[in-house]
């Protein structure tokens, strides 16, 4: 038996892989955007509940409202342990994620092991490819709660491979409390597993039902609905079935790096593919749920929506499956190429993919240095701005929400309605009298109106009582993240007020 130094060197190896990845990203992050901050405003929304939460606000965004806002209600939770430990988030969130990555790489590794002991090569690829992932690397800075669902699916993924199915079930049907397409996976648990019958299903479905019952009576609880309301603003069932399914798998191709757009490169070597089909064909009969997941989720998730977001973040989740696959895969490949070299062969593919994966990352790395300047230079810059110029108790009404709730310390009227109730945008204006509004004003085109005296637009409550003159522009030089270029800063007056007929654009 191998000395303990001996089998905790690959765990090692697999740890450092994941803090070298890790600190090349925050490295960047520092470097593009100049101060600590998320990769997206959804990150900042997740902060806003959580400081609330901790601060004796309870479960809100504005304080003291309760509201089922926040997608992933268990990562509020988390976070507002962080912060009452901390008070801050981000950098101790940004801590969370990388351990949770390289969580998910060991327990990946140890998976790995679990089906194939007298292998030690495909657990150490294994594991380093999940945490050098530039999807996942993204992902464990970004502030969501990307990280903290990966390591509870890799957690359940490890208790499959034991065939410990009740404690499978309670993993992957607790990711509903951090993903709602996490029902997916709770499903899976019960019927996809080897030698299924219904003695064996029994745990795992009361497990799977009774962890689905406390999350669904939970957001009713808060929300008034029995899914939070991000689910119902981004997805829907209507619409191009076809056509989204048809997104969602050309999306998928873009993740493991076979892009159907020319110039567009993804995540991880395409190699990977076929190694995956090869991989799920060959272990089909031991890890069904792997396979069903690995290449059905993404179209899972496309019968509701036609996006799989920045980054590939919605079905980032396919990742250690499709990798544990593709390395079974991979070694298949290799023993029929290379003979009796099949080692040497399968670590100079190894290597090949691990190259691409750290191309990749250098180049997703500065990226996400500059998705965090962009949501620190247009969401949080105009912010700041407001809090400079409102007392607390002021009302703004905004299209991003997120750094607006954390840092404004206003009154946030949600116009798009995920923690607002859903109005038209007059409506809003009507009801809330905003003291400002900051909104991407093409979006509401339809609703501006010619300000002659100022040679410019302007928005008008329903009542016509208040008008919205612009007074600043935020615009971004090099836009990765953000909806539109330019946020413009509306000011509320009198419709006999005549606001600035010159208003400057800042740029960052």
């Amino acid at each position: 038996m191998p000395s303990t130094p001996r089998r905790l060197l690959p765990l090692a190896v697999v740890v450092l892989a994941t803090l070298v990845g890790s600190a090349y990203f925050l490295i960047a992050e520092r470097g593009v955007a100049g101060r600590w901050g998320f990769s997206l405003d959804d990150s900042w929304i997740y902060a806003t509940f959580a400081r609330n939460l901790a601060t004796g606000h309870g479960y809100s965004f504005n304080p003291g409202e309760s509201v089922g806002g926040a997608t992933g209600p268990l990562y509020v939770f988390i976070l507002a342990f962080l912060y009452l430990i901390f008070h801050d988030v981000v950098l101790p969130g940004k801590i969370l994620g990388i351990a949770c990555l390289g969580a998910s790489a060991i327990l990946i590794f140890l998976s790995m092991r679990n089906i194939d002991p007298t292998d030690r090569a495909k657990p150490l690829l294994a594991g380093i490819l999940v945490g050098m992932s530039p999807t996942l690397l993204w992902g464990s800075v970004s502030g969501m709660e990307i990280p903290v669902y990966l390591l509870v699916t890799c957690l359940g993924i490890y208790f499959y491979t034991l065939e410990r199915w009740t404690l499978n079930a309670v993993c992957w049907s607790a990711g509903v409390w951090l993903r709602p397409d996490g029902i997916v996976l709770a499903l899976l648990s019960i019927v996809a597993r080897p030698r299924l019958s219904i003695r064996n299903t029994i745990g795992p479905a009361t497990v799977t039902l009774g962890v689905l019952a406390a999350y669904l009576l939970f957001n009713y609880s808060v929300g008034g609905a029995p899914l939070p309301n991000s689910v119902g603003i981004k997805s829907s069932l209507a619409g191009n079935l076809l056509g989204r399914e048809w997104s969602m798998a050309a999306q998928w191709l873009w993740l493991w790096g076979l892009s159907l757009r020319p110039g567009s490169f993804g995540h991880h070597l395409p190699l990977l593919i076929p190694a995956m089909a090869v991989g799920a064909i060959l272990c089909w009969h031991r890890l069904p749920a792997y396979a069903a997941y690995a290449f059905g989720f993404p179209f899972a998730f496309g019968a509701f929506g036609p996006s799989g977001g920045q980054h590939g973040r919605y079905i980032a989740y396919v990742v250690p499956f499709g990798i544990l696959l593709g390395v079974w895969g991979l070694h298949w490949f290799a023993r029929r190429a290379f003979g009796r070299s099949w080692l040497r062969g399968f670590v100079a593919i190894g290597i090949l993919c691990i190259g691409c994966q750290v191309y990749v990352g250098r180049v997703l790395g500065i990226e996400h240095g500059w998705n965090v300047q962009n949501i620190n230079d247009m969401q949080r810059f105009v912010a700041e701005r407001i809090r400079s110029g409102t007392s607390p108790g002021d009302t703004v009404a905004v299209n991003d929400i997120g750094a607006m709730g954390y840092f404004s310390n206003c009154y946030v009227v949600d116009l798009v309605g995920l923690v607002s109730p859903r109005r038209t945008f007059p409506e809003n204006l009507t009801i809330y009298h905003p003291k400002y509004l900051s909104v991407f004003p093409d979006w509401y085109r339809d609703y501006a109106v010619r300000d002659p005296r100022i040679d410019n637009t302007v928005f008008l409550s329903a009542d016509s009582t208040w008008k919205y003159s612009p007074v600043v522009g935020l615009g971004l030089r090099k836009n990765t993240i953000s909806s539109r270029n330019v946020m413009v800063l509306y000011r509320r007056m009198t419709p006999g007020e005549v606001g600035p007929a010159d208003v400057p654009i800042i740029w960052h």
